[in-house]
């Protein structure tokens, strides 16, 4: 029930955009619910927000990718402590609601990163909510300051620039070359910055997203706020609901990110987000061997995969079918899977060919589907500046989450990393070294956590989530002052392929109805499924 759109990197979502890597964005694709007639009967009231908010001018979208929506810009304040002062504006693309007499507000979604821009959201609601949410609400996507068409924030001149800096850092970084040109890289960047992004650039932190938020509930004409945010979107929506308790009508917080931890003890944060990714490859391989045939790697798949990673580990590999591939290609492209169920089976395949490669097994080699090369993160918007996305990673993340701030003591990071979780600790530890340099921002919200709010807030979690790990939500739940965690059994970054977890969605969205206490859904979509099944 999952889409996999390679639109725009999402670097809070996995790794890192600091290293030449394509990131994914996940998004739930919608599964058509029976009307539920209990829930319609009972939604809660739409509310008019005050009437000196100033309103949005909606109009056709006239960019070919949101053909058929409706766009609209707004100006907000650079700095929300200068109100009058200068301003940045905000893009934003809507789906109105399908039944407008029967219309209950807007519902804003945000798809993570930091760096995701999220106008593209409204394009594919339907994959989001089912059809009952679609009637009655209208579904907004923007693109959060700096990001996207909102006055886009650009480090360099040219792609040609970025590229130059980005092809000298190493996703998994072993040697001392490799680790010394990627810090030499990862601080030119971040001076390149200092140097070109203007104002913006210190006023990017997530506080700030979420007043820009809160000026847009208005500027639609809601009382209070109705939200979904993935990954790191939950980072997003904690901070608003803990900014504006009062404001809260339905948030949906999918892909929980532990909001004290990312905000105050980042260093420790990423050493568990490399963990989360551990516990979701083990998952990924304990499936593969319970699946037996269905599963290309199964009979003793940690095996295979340990053989694998560890020759890797020396040097690239020439495979059949894809060509040289090196440790940061596997290691990348391992991480990009455990963020999608549907890939398992074909990944499977690819490790198999690797262990047969290396082995010096015969191997059957089907038509690859999928390119194994770690390829430079974008920034989704054509004919412009392609690195933004890379940019706003940086400049939210350097300012939301502090951390140690020389380069020198990223090696020994990566070593402790690396001890604990094989496979991503080293990736991990150098994937946001930019940081080290960036200006120092004071513009932060760091907490407290535990604002009652007027709503329940409603989170969602897979136990297998590998960026924002299901023991994530759990600090979530207890950090929050009013949440209730609904939990999914099964794989993939946010929830995906569970008419349970979207039946949910649909009872709270409309009516603020939440899951009791320690409530389960299952994912209907095998890891593995049988051939023919």
């Amino acid at each position: 029930m999952e889409r996999w759109l390679n639109l725009f990197p999402t670097p809070e979502d996995d790794m890192s955009v600091s290293t030449p890597t394509r990131r994914k964005v996940a998004v739930r694709a919608g599964i058509a619910l029976a009307t539920l007639s209990a829930v319609i009967a009972a939604p809660l009231p739409a509310v008019a927000a005050p009437a000196a908010a100033p309103s949005l001018s909606w109009s056709a979208c006239t960019e070919e990718d949101l053909a058929g929506y409706q766009c609209a810009t707004t100006e907000v304040p650079l700095d929300h402590d200068r109100p009058g002062g200068p301003t940045t504006t905000i893009a934003l693309a809507r789906r109105p609601a399908g039944d407008p007499a029967q219309r209950i507000g807007t519902i804003f979604v945000n798809p993570g990163g930091p760096g995701g821009a999220g106008r593209f959201m409204a394009t594919i609601a339907g994959q989001l909510v089912s059809a009952d949410v679609l009637a009655r609400f209208d579904i907004v996507g923007f693109d959060p300051r700096g990001i996207g068409a909102s006055d886009p924030l650009q480090c360099f001149a040219t792609d040609a620039e970025a590229e130059a800096l980005l092809a000298q850092m190493k996703y998994v970084p072993l040697s001392k070359q490799d680790i010394a040109s990627t810090l030499r890289a990862n601080y030119a960047y971040t001076e390149g910055c200092k140097r070109n992004a203007g104002p913006l650039l210190e006023h990017m932190s997530t506080l700030n997203v979420a007043k820009d938020l809160d000026l847009l509930r208005r500027r639609v004409g809601d009382a209070k706020l109705s939200y979904i945010g993935y990954s790191y979107g939950t980072h997003l929506g904690a901070t608003y609901v803990n900014l504006f308790p009062g404001k809260v009508r339905a948030v949906v917080l999918d892909g929980n990110v532990d909001p004290d931890q990312r905000a105050n003890r980042r260093l420790a944060n990423k050493f568990d987000r490399a963990g989360g990714f551990e516990l979701a490859l083990d998952g990924f391989l304990r499936a593969c061997d319970a699946a037996g045939p269905a599963c290309a790697l199964s009979g003793d798949a940690r095996a295979k995969y340990e053989k694998v990673r560890l020759r890797f580990r020396q040097g690239p590999v020439t495979l059949p079918g894809y060509g040289v591939v090196t440790i940061d290609d596997l290691t990348s492209f391992v991480s990009s899977t455990m963020y999608d169920v549907a890939a398992f089976p074909e990944a499977a395949e690819v490790l198999r060919l690797a262990y047969d490669t290396i082995t010096g097994a015969p191997a059957v080699l089907k038509a690859p589907t999928r390119d194994l090369k770690a390829v430079p993160a974008r920034g989704g918007m054509p004919d412009a500046y392609s690195y933004t996305g890379n940019d706003a990673f940086f400049a939210v993340n350097c300012a939301d989450a502090p951390l140690p701030r020389n380069p020198a003591l990223y090696p020994g990071f990566a070593k402790v990393f690396e001890a604990a979780h094989p496979t991503f600790g080293r990736a991990e530890a150098f994937g946001e070294v930019g940081c080290a340099n960036w200006p120092r921002v004071t513009e932060r919200y760091a907490g407290p956590w535990d604002r009652k709010t007027s709503a329940t807030v409603l989170l969602v979690n897979p136990t297998y989530d590998p960026a924002t790990r299901y023991d994530f939500a759990r600090r979530m739940e207890r950090e929050l002052g009013n949440a209730r965690l609904l939990t999914m059994t099964g794989f993939g970054h946010t929830s995906s392929f569970s008419a349970c977890v979207t039946d949910w969605y649909t009872k709270y969205l409309i009516a603020g109805t939440v899951p009791p206490k320690g409530t389960v859904c299952e994912q209907d979509r095998a890891p593995f499924p049988a051939a023919n099944s």
